[in-house]
């Protein structure tokens, strides 16, 4: 697996092949990477929705009740919209799901990672995971943002946070039916299932 270079993105933008909309200016692609911008929403954590974060709460074997299960989840953040040139402050030890302002859509022969840009990093704010993008997303990228300092960051939409850089994939995915995937297409961040497969680990007696 061979990282794509300046050239092998712009080609790739050119062709159509590998989709980043919009590209507010030429700035954003680097030697081996593109600059991604926060958009205007933000999902904040919230400390007193729940008392912990259990999977078991999302256990729905009997396929019942959904609506019950999907406001549960919403609960655990609260949703702010911040305009440009509007500031939102985030807190040490806050942690806050933010779009991309750009959509993005992978081909399937090559897969993405994100992460923050060193110089937002080294004030504190981090991307907490380093976000693999997989063949055939197709769909704005949620960025995990973090503030691992000491003091608030201001942050405003439209500022270039995060990067990401793409990979050549030997064997092309054979993707069918990419649609489930928990967060393909999605317009804005949302919370995922974290219970997801593993159902069959959790005890029968905490299920809700």
């Amino acid at each position: 697996m061979s990282a794509l270079s300046k050239i092998d993105i712009a080609k790739r933008l050119d062709d159509k092949s590998l989709t980043v909309s919009p590209l507010i200016n030429m700035n954003q692609l680097g030697e081996s990477s593109i600059d991604l911008r926060m958009g205007t929403v933000v999902m904040l954590a919230r400390a007193g929705a729940q008392s912990h974060v259990d999977p078991a709460a999302y256990v729905n074997r009997d396929n019942t009740n959904k609506h019950e299960l999907k406001r549960k989840k919403q609960q655990k953040h609260e949703r702010f919209d911040i305009p440009f040139t509007h500031p939102f402050l985030l807190h040490p030890g806050t942690l806050a799901l933010v779009p991309t302002l750009e959509w993005v859509k992978i081909p399937q022969d090559i897969q993405a990672i994100v992460t923050a840009r060193s110089s937002w990093a080294r004030e504190g704010l981090n991307i907490a995971t380093a976000t693999i993008v997989n063949p055939g997303y197709c769909g704005i990228i949620t960025l995990e943002l973090a503030n691992f300092g000491e003091i608030p960051i201001t942050l405003y939409p439209g500022l270039r946070l995060a990067q990401m850089a793409f990979y050549d994939i030997a064997t092309p995915a054979k993707i069918t039916n990419i649609k489930t995937s928990q967060f393909n297409g999605k317009f804005e961040p949302s919370a995922g299932d974290i219970a997801d497969g593993d159902y069959c680990f959790i005890p029968e007696h905490q299920k809700k």
